[in-house]
């Protein structure tokens, strides 16, 4: 920037809008005595200082700082594991370094619990949600765990905060292959391509997908030498395949022996489904009959696991996609692409279960953290060694320098770097080191609300780095900042004038340090860390009862019977998915009957009206019947109805092409006479009654009605209470002073004998027509009639 003259002015951009003051003092007072312009390039000095904007209302001050240090003293937990005072020998490096990271992971996951009230229910300290535009208990979302690199880390941090019932979303890379669900899956795929494979053989057969014992898989071996007349020394010369085959045909445990035909015989049917079908397909189809994804929810982390397992399902469906553009998809091909990804170095990311899309704790990297902001910053893993690679090459190149190489001297034989490569070197050291400072100023100012620092150290270096930085008064030398190893001892540098520490890892000199409150400091001894070892231990245990030795569970039975009660439990509505939203009358009453809505067999063979007016053409029963109604609909009944009568109405509609010749020739004019001279046709002939024909209704019906009329479901079956819709139409239904007569018409080829079964088979139909019927019109249904119209009869069904 220039001024109107073109001087050049220098702005400094230190407004933070993001931070607490209390986070940009800690970081100020950090930074100024650490960044230096010999070690990152950069003076950070007063006028390089962040700072809240001045109208940026800060909340009441906490009673307690609000950036914390945490320090897991490895020192301790390394002398107990070694049992033994040898300084140099617990000095010599890091020990345990699995289970430091795990003691550090379920450190943080139980200060986690504690900030959102996990199990005293209320929250320690609230945020400001922007867009709410309050106030609010922090939450497991507003968290972020960030680290230097989640290589080798992450899987581990995701596992035991899980363990520890936190919620936890990952960014990770990999680790999905190590998963132990994945394993036993590839092996499978991998038995099935190829069942020669021995040692993936054994591991399905001892997996939980089969079960089988390691004493039983030593026996099965053995009995296979024996078998074959092989000694044990040359146990190479037979696949354990053909030793698993031979017990399942000749082995001397029947138990044993059913038990692994019956798994050979599956294997083989997977086997054939392969070869016949996709690879998604059987991946579901051994999920489904193994259960293996509900067996591995129920272990620890089961929501991950089981996410893991349906990830290698979609994977294989996206396999198939890509394959299949350039030739078929095969199971060998899929087994072959795990494998040359797996010999590359090659790994997917472990899959997040659904529950951990919302209100989840989040691990991510500090790069990936630039731009972004959180209320709650977890910085761990801050003992994470600087990654010098770089400068420990044999050969090193740089633009301005050219080559550096180590060379062999010739007298002793060892490689000594040349003064082109100590140069690179340096150039290079000095370059990361100035990288690795940026890198930790920016996780320290991603935070809002909260900061808190973890490591796992020994306290022998960090008591060191406070003796030496205390004297410094400001700005530590640049030779003690390069000397560092890790992102904590600059740390430690920079709060070495602070009284906390020097208390906090007792070095005798409080009274010589300030007291700022700027951080609060707890150091984790052996008892500690004995302590978070037994969490640790505990947390993968899924039968807390077997970790304190009990054997004695009849105190528990009643435990478990009610669990099988509940478990058991006839469910109310069990029968409601059998019963229809809706359903027409026909459908249910008469599916063989001619006017079966729901039956479509005779669609295609409809014939054209020239092909019906052919003289040899012989109509269906179904285009009868509907001829038939379609008649009796369109009589005026408002005159005497003869067969003259009905023989015009029957002419008028073939002249309209609604009934073909030949099917009218077929229709009895006779018998719809003698109906209309019975007494329910003069009933429909009387002037004073209203008569409907064809009348078709919509109506609800309450499920328990409707499971009584037509037996669909055990009578007292549970409902949900919501109707069945159900559609019909009454061929004649007549209004009378007294109520509602109900015909309905059959042209059944029935003889007299058969007329009392075949009305039985149409009550329920006449039951839902009254129903519907009186529901509607609100008046009684006082009769209900089967007109059969071949044996010119009617049925009264009360």
């Amino acid at each position: 920037v220039h001024d109107a003259e073109g001087t050049a002015l220098r702005v400094d951009l230190n407004t933070n809008f993001r931070s607490r003051r209390e986070i940009l003092d800690f970081v100020n007072h950090v930074f100024n005595r650490t960044m230096t312009e010999g070690v990152s390039s950069i003076d950070y000095g007063h006028s390089a200082f962040l700072s809240p904007p001045e109208d940026k209302g800060e909340p009441q001050e906490p009673s307690e700082p609000i950036v914390e240090l945490h320090v897991l003293d490895e020192t301790a937990a390394a002398e107990d594991s070694a049992g033994h005072d040898d300084d140099e020998a617990a000095d010599s490096g890091p020990t345990d370094t699995a289970s430091g990271r795990r003691r550090q992971a379920l450190m943080i996951a139980e200060r986690i619990r504690r900030m959102v009230g996990a199990e005293s229910g209320s929250a320690e300290f609230q945020v400001f949600d922007r867009a709410q535009g309050r106030l609010r208990d922090v939450e497991y979302r507003d968290i972020v765990v960030l680290m230097r690199s989640l290589a080798n880390k992450a899987n581990e941090y995701v596992e035991v905060l899980r363990l520890a019932g936190v919620p936890v979303a990952a960014d990770a890379a990999a680790g999905y292959f190590e998963a132990t669900e994945i394993t036993d899956m590839i092996s499978l795929l991998k038995v099935l391509d190829n069942p020669r494979r021995d040692i993936e053989l054994a591991a399905v057969l001892r997996s939980p997908l089969f079960g089988v014992a390691d004493d039983e898989l030593a026996r099965v071996r053995l009995f296979g030498l024996e078998a074959a007349g092989i000694g044990v020394g040359a146990a190479g010369r037979l696949e354990f395949y053909d030793a698993v085959r031979l017990y399942a045909e000749k082995g001397p445990e029947s138990g044993l022996t059913e038990k692994l035909a019956a798994h050979l015989a599956q294997l083989d049917r997977w086997r054939t489904q392969a070869r016949r079908g996709s690879i998604a397909d059987l991946i579901a189809s051994i999920y489904r009959q193994t259960r293996y994804p509900a067996f591995v929810t129920a272990l620890p982390n089961g929501q991950g696991r089981r996410a893991n397992l349906l990830k290698l399902h979609d994977r294989a469906i996206q396999f198939e996609g890509f394959v299949a553009a350039g030739s078929l998809p095969s199971l060998g091909r899929f087994v072959e692409f795990i494998e040359k990804l797996r010999e590359s170095g090659g790994d997917w990311a472990p899959a997040e279960p659904e529950a951990v899309t919302g209100n989840a704790v989040r691990i991510l990297s500090v790069h990936k953290s630039k731009g972004l902001e959180f209320p709650v910053v977890f910085l761990a893993e801050l003992e994470t060694e600087f990654n010098l690679r770089d400068i420990r090459g044999d050969c090193l190149a740089d633009a301005r320098l050219g080559l550096g190489l180590r060379v062999i001297d010739e007298q002793t034989n060892l490689k000594v770097p040349s003064p082109e490569h100590q140069m690179i070197a340096e150039r290079r050291g000095r370059r990361g080191l100035a990288e690795e400072m940026r890198i930790l100023y920016v996780a320290t100012t991603r935070a809002r609300e909260r900061l808190v620092l973890t490591a796992s150290q020994k306290n022998a270096g960090i008591t060191a780095a406070l003796c030496n930085g205390l004297p410094a008064g400001g700005r530590i030398p640049d030779w003690q900042l390069r000397s560092c190893k890790n992102a904590l001892e600059w740390l430690v540098y920079g709060l070495s004038d602070q009284r906390v520490m020097h208390e906090a890892f007792a070095t005798g000199l409080e009274a010589e340090a300030r007291e700022d409150r700027l951080v609060s400091v707890r150091r984790y001894d052996a008892d500690a860390l004995a302590a978070l070892t037994s969490r640790i231990e505990g947390l993968g245990r899924v039968f807390p009862s077997a970790r304190c030795g009990r054997t004695d569970i009849r105190g528990d039975m009643a435990i478990v019977e009610a669990v099988k009660k509940s478990l058991y439990r006839p469910y109310r509505f069990a029968d409601a998915p059998r019963l229809p939203a809706k359903q027409s009358v026909s459908e249910l009453t008469h599916a063989a009957d001619e006017f079966a809505s729901f039956d479509y067999s005779g669609a295609l063979s409809r014939h054209p009206t020239c092909l019906i007016e052919a003289a040899d053409h012989h109509p269906s029963s179904r285009l009868f019947g509907t001829a038939t109604h379609l008649l009796i609909a369109k009589l005026d009944l408002s005159a005497p109805v003869t067969p003259q009568s009905i023989g015009v109405t029957l002419d008028k509609l073939v002249g309209e092409a609604a009934i073909a010749r030949p099917v009218a020739e077929r229709i009895d004019i006779g018998a719809i006479h003698a109906f209309f001279t019975s007494p329910t046709g003069r009933s429909a002939l009387e002037p004073a009654n209203r008569v409907h024909r064809e009348w078709s209704f919509t109506c609800v019906l309450n499920p328990s009605l409707w499971a009584e009329l037509t037996r669909a479901t055990p009578a007292g079956a549970g409902h949900t209470g919501d109707g069945i819709i159900v559609q019909g139409i009454i061929d004649m239904l007549i209004e009378t002073p007294e109520g509602l007569v109900v015909v309905d018409f059959k042209t059944d080829t029935v003889g007299p004998g058969g007329i009392e079964a075949r009305a039985a088979a149409y009550r329920t139909q006449l039951l839902l027509y009254a129903q519907a019927a009186e529901g509607i019109l609100r008046r009684p249904v006082v009769a209900r009639w089967l007109h059969f119209l071949h044996c010119q009869r009617s049925v009264a069904l009360g």
